[in-house]
Protein backbone atom coordinates (compact mmCIF):
# COMPACT_ATOMS: atom_id res chain seq x y z
CA UNK A 1 0.00 0.00 0.00
CA UNK A 2 2.56 2.35 1.02
CA UNK A 3 6.26 2.69 0.95
CA UNK A 4 7.51 3.10 3.97
CA UNK A 5 11.50 4.64 4.54
CA UNK A 6 12.60 4.25 8.33
CA UNK A 7 15.41 6.55 9.66
CA UNK A 8 16.83 6.58 13.35
CA UNK A 9 17.19 10.58 13.04
CA UNK A 10 15.93 13.42 10.61
CA UNK A 11 16.09 16.96 11.65
CA UNK A 12 12.33 16.70 10.70
CA UNK A 13 10.15 14.15 8.21
CA UNK A 14 8.37 16.68 6.49
CA UNK A 15 11.69 18.10 5.52
CA UNK A 16 13.16 15.45 4.46
CA UNK A 17 9.75 15.21 1.95
CA UNK A 18 10.20 18.45 1.03
CA UNK A 19 13.81 17.76 -0.50
CA UNK A 20 12.83 14.61 -2.18
CA UNK A 21 8.80 14.80 -3.21
CA UNK A 22 10.23 14.33 -6.68
CA UNK A 23 12.27 11.33 -6.94
CA UNK A 24 9.35 9.53 -4.08
CA UNK A 25 6.06 7.82 -4.92
CA UNK A 26 2.83 8.98 -4.28
CA UNK A 27 2.24 7.43 -0.76
CA UNK A 28 5.38 6.63 0.34
CA UNK A 29 5.72 7.22 4.37
CA UNK A 30 9.62 8.69 6.23
CA UNK A 31 9.42 7.85 9.58
CA UNK A 32 12.11 8.82 12.58
CA UNK A 33 12.86 7.67 15.63
CA UNK A 34 13.96 11.27 16.14
CA UNK A 35 13.70 14.14 14.94
CA UNK A 36 16.03 17.23 15.98
CA UNK A 37 13.69 20.04 14.58
CA UNK A 38 10.41 18.52 14.16
CA UNK A 39 7.61 21.17 13.72
CA UNK A 40 4.13 21.99 14.54
CA UNK A 41 1.52 23.94 13.69
CA UNK A 42 2.35 27.58 12.97
CA UNK A 43 5.85 26.37 13.40
CA UNK A 44 5.87 25.39 16.73
CA UNK A 45 8.36 23.09 17.99
CA UNK A 46 7.41 19.33 18.05
CA UNK A 47 9.58 17.93 20.98
CA UNK A 48 10.06 14.59 19.32
CA UNK A 49 11.28 12.39 22.38
CA UNK A 50 12.52 9.19 21.92
CA UNK A 51 9.69 6.73 22.18
CA UNK A 52 7.06 8.48 19.57
CA UNK A 53 6.00 7.96 16.31
CA UNK A 54 7.47 10.63 14.64
CA UNK A 55 6.08 9.87 10.51
CA UNK A 56 5.29 11.96 7.35
CA UNK A 57 3.57 10.93 4.46
CA UNK A 58 4.09 12.32 1.03
CA UNK A 59 0.33 12.71 -1.01
CA UNK A 60 -0.22 13.07 -5.16
CA UNK A 61 -3.73 13.66 -5.21
CA UNK A 62 -4.61 14.52 -8.74
CA UNK A 63 -7.89 16.71 -6.90
CA UNK A 64 -7.44 19.11 -5.01
CA UNK A 65 -11.18 20.82 -4.14
CA UNK A 66 -11.03 18.66 0.01
CA UNK A 67 -7.08 18.68 0.29
CA UNK A 68 -8.13 20.61 3.29
CA UNK A 69 -10.24 17.76 4.72
CA UNK A 70 -7.34 15.38 4.75
CA UNK A 71 -5.88 16.19 8.08
CA UNK A 72 -9.29 15.20 9.64
CA UNK A 73 -9.31 11.98 8.11
CA UNK A 74 -5.76 10.95 9.57
CA UNK A 75 -6.55 12.73 13.13
CA UNK A 76 -9.64 10.37 12.60
CA UNK A 77 -8.16 7.55 11.71
CA UNK A 78 -5.99 7.95 14.89
CA UNK A 79 -8.72 8.05 17.05
CA UNK A 80 -9.89 5.02 15.60
CA UNK A 81 -7.12 3.39 15.97
CA UNK A 82 -6.81 4.30 19.64
CA UNK A 83 -9.96 2.75 19.96
CA UNK A 84 -9.07 -0.41 19.22
CA UNK A 85 -6.67 -0.60 22.34
CA UNK A 86 -9.66 0.40 25.06
CA UNK A 87 -8.91 4.14 24.82
CA UNK A 88 -11.81 7.11 24.65
CA UNK A 89 -9.63 9.62 22.59
CA UNK A 90 -11.61 12.75 21.52
CA UNK A 91 -10.77 15.06 18.35
CA UNK A 92 -10.48 18.95 19.01
CA UNK A 93 -10.71 21.08 15.99
CA UNK A 94 -9.16 20.88 13.41
CA UNK A 95 -6.90 17.62 14.35
CA UNK A 96 -5.62 17.47 17.54
CA UNK A 97 -6.45 14.25 19.13
CA UNK A 98 -6.60 13.92 22.63
CA UNK A 99 -7.54 11.81 25.73
CA UNK A 100 -9.15 13.28 28.68
CA UNK A 101 -7.97 16.99 27.69
CA UNK A 102 -4.40 15.79 27.25
CA UNK A 103 -2.72 15.96 23.69
CA UNK A 104 -2.14 12.74 22.18
CA UNK A 105 -1.34 13.48 18.71
CA UNK A 106 -0.27 16.67 16.36
CA UNK A 107 -0.91 16.69 12.72
CA UNK A 108 0.46 19.30 10.45
CA UNK A 109 -0.28 19.51 6.36
CA UNK A 110 1.70 21.61 3.79
CA UNK A 111 1.39 21.60 0.27
CA UNK A 112 4.05 22.25 -2.39
CA UNK A 113 2.69 24.19 -5.76
CA UNK A 114 4.53 23.89 -9.27
CA UNK A 115 3.64 25.36 -12.69
CA UNK A 116 0.72 26.87 -10.83
CA UNK A 117 -0.90 23.67 -9.23
CA UNK A 118 -0.46 21.49 -5.99
CA UNK A 119 2.21 18.90 -6.49
CA UNK A 120 2.21 17.12 -3.16
CA UNK A 121 0.27 17.14 -0.26
CA UNK A 122 3.01 16.65 3.09
CA UNK A 123 0.86 15.53 6.09
CA UNK A 124 3.13 15.37 9.31
CA UNK A 125 1.98 13.04 12.14
CA UNK A 126 3.69 13.08 15.81
CA UNK A 127 1.64 10.80 18.02
CA UNK A 128 2.96 9.68 21.62
CA UNK A 129 3.09 5.87 21.90
CA UNK A 130 6.05 5.26 24.60
CA UNK A 131 7.08 8.10 26.46
CA UNK A 132 6.89 8.02 30.22
CA UNK A 133 6.63 11.62 31.04
CA UNK A 134 5.74 14.66 29.31
CA UNK A 135 5.92 17.01 31.60
CA UNK A 136 8.64 18.88 29.72
CA UNK A 137 6.84 19.26 26.23
CA UNK A 138 4.41 23.06 27.59
CA UNK A 139 1.42 21.72 27.38
CA UNK A 140 -0.71 18.98 28.99
CA UNK A 141 0.33 15.57 26.63
CA UNK A 142 0.09 12.00 27.31
CA UNK A 143 1.03 8.51 25.84
CA UNK A 144 -0.17 5.49 25.39
CA UNK A 145 2.25 4.14 27.77
CA UNK A 146 1.06 6.39 30.09
CA UNK A 147 -2.57 4.95 29.56
CA UNK A 148 -1.76 1.60 30.06
CA UNK A 149 -1.43 0.29 26.34
CA UNK A 150 1.62 -1.37 24.83
CA UNK A 151 2.01 -1.00 21.19
CA UNK A 152 4.38 -1.58 18.68
CA UNK A 153 5.08 1.41 16.86
CA UNK A 154 5.13 -0.19 13.24
CA UNK A 155 1.81 -2.04 13.90
CA UNK A 156 -0.03 0.94 14.97
CA UNK A 157 1.37 3.09 11.97
CA UNK A 158 -0.05 0.21 10.08
CA UNK A 159 -3.15 -0.04 11.44
CA UNK A 160 -3.36 3.93 11.21
CA UNK A 161 -2.57 3.89 7.17
CA UNK A 162 -5.05 1.18 6.74
CA UNK A 163 -7.41 3.35 8.43
CA UNK A 164 -6.82 6.50 6.58
CA UNK A 165 -6.53 4.85 3.21
CA UNK A 166 -9.52 3.36 3.24
CA UNK A 167 -11.45 6.55 2.77
CA UNK A 168 -8.93 8.20 0.86
CA UNK A 169 -10.09 8.49 -1.96
CA UNK A 170 -13.99 9.06 -1.17
CA UNK A 171 -12.61 12.08 0.92
CA UNK A 172 -10.81 13.08 -2.08
CA UNK A 173 -14.10 13.60 -4.17
CA UNK A 174 -16.45 14.13 -1.34
CA UNK A 175 -14.68 15.68 1.28
CA UNK A 176 -15.99 16.16 5.17
CA UNK A 177 -19.34 14.53 4.41
CA UNK A 178 -17.72 11.26 4.63
CA UNK A 179 -16.06 12.00 7.78
CA UNK A 180 -18.90 14.25 9.30
CA UNK A 181 -20.75 12.14 11.66
CA UNK A 182 -17.82 10.29 12.98
CA UNK A 183 -15.46 13.15 13.28
CA UNK A 184 -18.79 14.97 15.21
CA UNK A 185 -19.12 11.88 17.52
CA UNK A 186 -15.63 12.32 18.89
CA UNK A 187 -15.82 16.38 19.01
CA UNK A 188 -17.09 17.10 22.57
CA UNK A 189 -17.33 21.00 22.31
CA UNK A 190 -20.42 21.51 20.43
CA UNK A 191 -23.09 23.47 22.60
CA UNK A 192 -19.83 24.72 24.40
CA UNK A 193 -18.32 28.14 25.24
CA UNK A 194 -15.27 28.04 23.07
CA UNK A 195 -12.17 30.34 22.10
CA UNK A 196 -10.50 30.20 19.05
CA UNK A 197 -6.73 31.96 17.83
CA UNK A 198 -5.25 32.58 15.45
CA UNK A 199 -1.88 34.57 15.47
CA UNK A 200 -2.69 37.60 17.99
CA UNK A 201 -6.25 37.71 17.05
CA UNK A 202 -8.64 35.74 19.03
CA UNK A 203 -12.74 34.88 18.99
CA UNK A 204 -14.69 33.73 21.67
CA UNK A 205 -18.45 32.59 21.50
CA UNK A 206 -20.57 28.52 21.50
CA UNK A 207 -19.30 26.08 18.98
CA UNK A 208 -22.45 25.67 17.01
CA UNK A 209 -21.74 22.91 14.18
CA UNK A 210 -19.35 21.73 11.96
CA UNK A 211 -19.80 22.81 8.49
CA UNK A 212 -20.25 20.63 5.26
CA UNK A 213 -16.36 21.86 4.37
CA UNK A 214 -15.37 20.85 7.59
CA UNK A 215 -15.04 24.30 9.32
CA UNK A 216 -15.99 25.00 12.33
CA UNK A 217 -19.15 27.50 13.03
CA UNK A 218 -19.18 29.51 16.30
CA UNK A 219 -22.54 31.83 17.65
CA UNK A 220 -20.28 35.00 18.23
CA UNK A 221 -22.13 38.19 19.84
CA UNK A 222 -21.91 39.96 16.56
CA UNK A 223 -23.37 36.53 14.76
CA UNK A 224 -22.68 33.36 13.45
CA UNK A 225 -18.91 32.99 12.35
CA UNK A 226 -17.41 30.20 9.87
CA UNK A 227 -13.35 29.80 10.77
CA UNK A 228 -10.94 28.41 8.56
CA UNK A 229 -8.23 28.23 10.67
CA UNK A 230 -6.95 28.48 14.30
CA UNK A 231 -6.53 27.38 17.72
CA UNK A 232 -9.31 26.24 19.56
CA UNK A 233 -9.18 26.57 23.58
CA UNK A 234 -11.71 26.31 25.77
Amino acid sequence: MSDILYFETLSSTQTYLKEHYKQLDDRTVVVAAQQTAGRGRFDRLWISQPGGLYFSMLLKPTQSNFLANLTQLMALSICQAVEKYGVAPNLKWPNDVQVNGKKLCGILSEAVAQDGHIACIMLGVGINIAQKDLSHVGQPAVSLYELGVRVDKEVFLQEVLNLFFQRYQAVLTQGFEVLRTAYIERFPFLGKQIAIKNGTAALSGIAQDLSPRGTLLVQTNSGLQEILIGDLQV
